[in-house]
């Protein structure tokens, strides 16, 4: 099974950065290490920080279980749980590392860990990581300036979700998913109708961290890229950049453009033919009640025997602070909660349909149902964003331009130009401030 894993010429040589304080571990959890200014509970316990941003109860009350389970085999520490947001919690967690009150275990979004890394913040898991290489999948983000700095723990992709009755009104009694940007647009034309209100697609609006997500797998698709291979400069204006923007564009035209959260409403609703979505719609489906009748299909190629089906991936790591207080029981619970048991629990509360470990996703529960095993498939042609330690900066330069195109602001050229200019300036910036 292929996945978004970094196998062979990096890894291998992290070996020679074995941090000294892992090695360790086994010795340090059974004497118990010093305490010298460390956290105690009034118990006498070692407190452990675990900043995390599930809050949903289910899949919290999954989390909370498993570290109830890691304390119960290692009494000498006591884990405080703080609950991040995704609206705010990079914020936090830079205010964190820029006052020294830092975590000891962390859960960072899958383009943030370049970031971090690069300001030397993390603590260097490559010796970690080359352990579970084999095991877990979703490698690249991880991997910053040939070291590796966290722990893949969920990830996620999209995948296009088809709504058979509207296609059987336009296709007929067999309908056909696309294979082709071509059918894609033709389809999606063919099954907008005012009466009833109908559209063949939904397109997002402008949405921070969402937009740039349906942009990207058509570009990589098409054999474009964001920058370039040493990240030095920006690369969208090329012809695939050009063709895959003027697409998306064109697929926007006469369809519902909307933030993600209303796209799939309206495809539960019966009200489109496609919705590129992740598995939290598959999970939506299933809780509605909804009786649309649906399946969902990989990215389709550009042209017959041309590009690749690529889709976004993004993900969710476990790191650790370079200046923790408890690094070698925060390495000890991030192994607990890597573990099979804990990865098919996870993703039976958040209906993940892409376990992380690779033995999980081998069970039936994912690879025969229908649905998850397109994900699965899908994961494996997918990509991430670039590990660059300003992507913050310049994933915002990235969906500004694709919005000016989308809403007509500016041409799929000249939105493609301007782009580029803020990510340079945006490159050149930072590579001043190195000097």
């Amino acid at each position: 099974m292929e996945r978004t894993t970094s196998r062979g010429g990096i890894l291998p040589k992290l070996r020679l950065f074995v941090p000294v304080a892992l090695a360790l571990i086994p010795l340090c959890l059974t004497l118990s290490c010093g305490r010298g200014g460390q956290e105690v509970t009034s118990e006498g316990r070692l407190v452990v920080h675990f900043w995390q941003f599930w809050t949903e109860p289910r899949v919290k009350a999954v989390i909370t279980k498993a570290i109830e389970e890691w304390e119960s085999v290692n009494p000498l520490y006591k884990v405080e749980i703080t609950d991040l947001t995704w609206s705010d919690g990079h914020q936090k967690i830079v205010a964190a590392f820029a006052g020294d009150r830092v975590p000891d275990l962390l859960e960072l979004g899958s383009d943030w860990i370049a970031e971090f890394a690069a300001r030397g913040a993390l603590m260097d898991m490559s010796a970690e990581c080359e352990q579970w290489h084999d095991s877990l999948a979703g490698w690249p983000p991880a991997i910053y300036d040939n070291s590796c700095w966290a722990l893949p723990w969920y990830l996620s992709t999209r995948v296009l979700y088809f709504n058979q009755d509207i296609a059987k009104l336009t296709q007929g009694g067999n309908p056909r998913p696309p294979m082709t940007w071509d059918e894609l647009l033709q389809q999606t034309r063919d099954a907008t109708t005012e009466k009833p209100r109908l559209w063949g697609i939904g397109i997002n609006a402008a949405e921070p961290h969402v937009l740039y997500k349906k942009f990207v797998p058509f570009l990589w698709s098409a054999g474009g890229d964001i920058l370039t291979e040493d990240q030095s400069v920006c690369a969208l204006e090329t012809e695939a950049g050009r063709r895959s923007l003027q697409f998306l564009v064109d697929l926007s035209r006469g369809q519902l453009v909307e933030k993600q959260a209303a796209l799939d409403e309206a495809f539960i609703n019966g009200k489109l033919l496609f919705d590129l979505s992740g598995d939290w719609l598959y999970e939506k489906l299933k809780r509605s009640g909804s009786n649309v009748a649906y399946s969902a299909f990989m990215m389709p190629f550009p042209a017959p025997d041309q590009g690749t089906r690529t889709s976004f991936a993004g993900g969710e790591y476990l790191a650790i602070p370079r200046r923790a207080k408890q690094p070698v029981a925060a390495v000890s619970l991030a192994r607990h909660l890597l573990s099979e048991k804990n990865i098919f629990n996870l993703c039976l509360a958040t209906g993940c349909a892409t376990p992380v470990h690779i033995n999980v996703a081998r069970n039936a529960y994912f690879a025969d149902d229908s649905i998850r095993s397109v994900f699965i498939r899908q994961m494996g042609q997918a990509r991430t964003s670039p590990a660059n330690p300003h992507w913050v900066e310049i994933e915002a330069a990235l969906e500004w331009g694709v919005e000016q195109a989308l809403y007509g602001k500016l041409s799929v050229d000249d939105a493609l130009a301007a782009t580029c200019e803020k990510i340079n300036a945006i490159l050149s910036k930072k590579e001043d401030e190195k000097r």
